[in-house]
């Protein structure tokens, strides 16, 4: 009996772990499949009751409630399992097919909580000779052998393999913590198999002792591996629809994935390609593949079919995300441009006439003694788009000091920096390489402009020429725009809002004084399932254009996601914070005039003063949050409610 306490203990605790755990994934919502592996945790916590209240029971009753514990554990595991993989994969499951996927164990349930009265889910006795309970019957019922033992394990079955088909379409730095997860299901499976198949003995229920002991492998999986937290379907689409062949290695420099195009200037594929190391795969390219990566500086490389590639290395960023460290090289095709210079280089009148009209600027620099008798770089040619680039008629760049043409190049730039920038084309130069660097320029009242310059050994001489980026770059600003907001409601998304405000509180004096406001609209779900998502929407968007009229144009706002916005008011007292806060409750107190209908969607607000609550970003949102929390609460259920009821500070 000491032992059954004991084993009951440990079941009680490691179920109410997963309860805690899957609650946690529940309530957060922050990543994709959150949501669902949260409910497979608290659906296995109770599963893992089940089976401790059967060991502890000393009466029929009780241990009947516990075997009904464990057949709800039983029956939705497989269900919510298919639900959780699916949106792992990037795949939704509409509300239809869950209710049919639940019919089956649904019924399972029942049939369980009410055996005694017919005995479809298992036969009596329920007693061994020796009176102890049997948590595994020596027969089956008919419901539970061709009904619900095939359909669960069917069920489970296409949830894995979803996972496993998928797996094409991971990136491969990604594919350990995919395959982890269907390692982690392996030994839960095969241990229900061999009970069902009578295994083992029948006066306990060790899948529930199973779940306990994998309790630590999941809560890895989950918290240190977080291998919920991408979504590796839209990297897969974006990676392999590159024109630009890309190729990606770990830190061992090894190849652990490339997209379509990188296998076809390869001519391998990537189960092959994973397998084979640099210096074979690139074959004479390989050294410039290697000092690419060695050096980090761009380099130019000729393939065994005679193609000249341009090859660029950026390492991958590991402080935002779980990934691998490691390297992404990315080849562009310039034969063209080679092939193309090779034949300028044949014609002297050809090289100066392409140069003269060319739109890039270009300057020759070649060496020469100074007054001081130190060696210098000096001009000795610039054609007319070098001198329409750098504001002065041609023949005055002509015998100006490197220094002074970048001095004219970039904006601000002293004697000091620009002698540090001619010196990195000078080495570069010496050591056969290109220095390829962004400047930006503005001379007099002139626009801003972007500018490119490529500096390159020819012969003696070094090379700089100067290509306008100005719409490049702007169309990179336009992108990051629309990276960074809310397609729906034009205010900033969760990640441009973390990042705008997280600079902006950074770029803080030590004294300042701000706010920060957490908004829910309270019925926003009644309005959305009464009267649709497009009503749905024209609300948010109504909301997020009532916030902009109520703040300043400095203040910053973002929608998190859902019914939520927030909103940083920098540079405001307390009161001043306060009374903003009330008059944006009172503007959104007000009916929403939307297809003829009138809407009341009251919000709660949570207000957290910066820095007298916290004086981090994350500090203002959580207490904002909690704040909201308990606005919300307190409102809730209340037939009229008041602008004091909707708004609550942080303690």
């Amino acid at each position: 009996m000491n032992l059954d306490v004991a084993i009951a203990g440990i079941l009680l605790f490691a179920a109410a772990c997963y309860a805690l755990l899957g609650l946690r994934l529940v309530v957060l919502r922050r990543d994709v499949g959150t949501v669902p592996i949260g409910v497979l945790f608290i659906v296995v916590s109770l599963w893992v009751v089940g089976g401790s209240i059967e060991l502890l029971s000393t009466t029929f009753v009780g241990f009947s409630i516990g075997r009904t514990g464990h057949f709800v554990g039983t029956a939705l595991v497989p269900v919510v399992a298919y639900v959780c993989f699916r949106e792992y994969t990037g795949t939704e499951t509409s509300a239809v097919r869950l209710a049919i996927l639940s019919f089956v164990p649904l019924v399972s349930i029942g049939l369980a909580a009410t055996n005694v009265h017919h005995e479809f889910m298992w036969y009596a006795p329920f007693v061994n000779e020796s009176g102890e309970y049997l948590t595994r019957p020596a027969k089956w019922g008919p419901w539970f052998l061709f009904v619900h033992l095939p359909y669960s394990y069917l069920l489970i079955g296409a949830a894995i393999l979803t996972l496993l088909a998928h797996s094409s379409a991971v990136a491969p730095a990604h594919r350990r913590g995919l395959f982890l997860l269907v390692a982690a299901c392996v030994l839960p499976i095969c241990t229900t198999v061999a009970y069902d198949l009578g295994v083992g003995p029948n006066t306990i229920s060790y899948v529930p002792l199973v779940f306990a002991a994998m309790l630590p492998i999941y809560a890895w999986l989950i918290i240190g591996e977080q291998i919920i937290e991408f979504t590796p379907l839209a990297y897969e689409t974006v990676f392999q629809n590159m024109q630009d062949p890309v190729v990606v290695i770990d830190e061992h420099r090894r190849v652990i994935g490339l997209n379509h195009t990188a296998e076809t200037m390869l001519s391998v594929d990537e189960a092959r390609a994973l397998r084979t190391p640099l210096e074979t795969l690139f074959g004479t390219g390989a050294h410039e593949v290697y000092e690419a990566l060695d050096s980090g500086e761009p380099q130019k490389m000729l393939t065994d079919t005679g193609r000249f590639l341009h090859v660029q290395v950026s390492k991958i960023d590991t402080h935002r995300t779980s990934a691998r460290g490691g390297q992404v090289l990315m080849f562009r095709d310039v034969s063209d441009v080679e092939r193309a210079q090779s034949e300028v280089r044949k014609s002297e009148e050809l090289l100066r006439t392409l140069i003269d009209h060319s739109v890039n600027g270009v300057v020759r620099f070649r060496w020469s003694g100074g007054a001081d008798g130190e060696r210098k770089l000096r001009s000795n040619f610039a054609n007319p788009a070098a001198g329409r680039f750098l504001g002065v008629p041609v023949e005055d760049i002509v015998d100006c000091s490197a220094t002074q043409v970048m001095r004219r190049a970039v904006t601000g730039m002293d004697d000091q920096e620009a002698t540090s920038l001619v010196d990195r084309f000078a080495n570069a130069a010496a050591n056969g390489q290109v220095l390829d660097v962004e400047v930006r320029q503005k001379n007099g009242d002139t626009p801003q402009r972007w500018l490119r310059v490529i500096c390159e050994p020819v012969g003696d001489d070094i090379a700089a020429t100067f290509i306008d980026i100005t719409d490049r770059k702007a169309k990179e600003r336009h992108m990051d725009s629309i990276a960074m907001s809310d397609p729906l409601t034009g205010v900033l998304n969760r990640r441009g809002f973390e990042r705008n405000a997280s600079k902006r509180l950074s770029q803080s004096e030590d004294d300042a004084t701000g706010a920060l406001l957490f908004i829910d609209l309270n019925e926003f779900k009644g309005v959305n399932d009464q009267f649709g998502h497009e009503v749905g929407d024209e609300l948010l968007k109504i909301a997020a254009g009532r916030l902009r009229t109520g703040l300043r144009s400095r203040d910053i706002i973002g929608r998190p996601g859902g019914d939520e916005f927030v909103a940083l008011v920098p540079d405001v007292d307390h009161d001043t914070a306060e009374k903003l806060a009330r008059r944006l409750t009172s503007a959104l107190e007000a009916p929403y005039g939307i297809k003829g209908e009138k809407l009341v969607c009251v919000a709660s607000i949570g207000l957290a003063l910066y820095p007298d609550n916290a004086n981090t970003l994350t500090g203002l949102l959580r207490e904002a949050d909690q704040a909201m929390y308990r606005a919300k609460a307190r409102s809730r259920g209340v037939a009229s409610i008041s602008a004091e009821d909707l708004l609550e500070k942080a303690m």
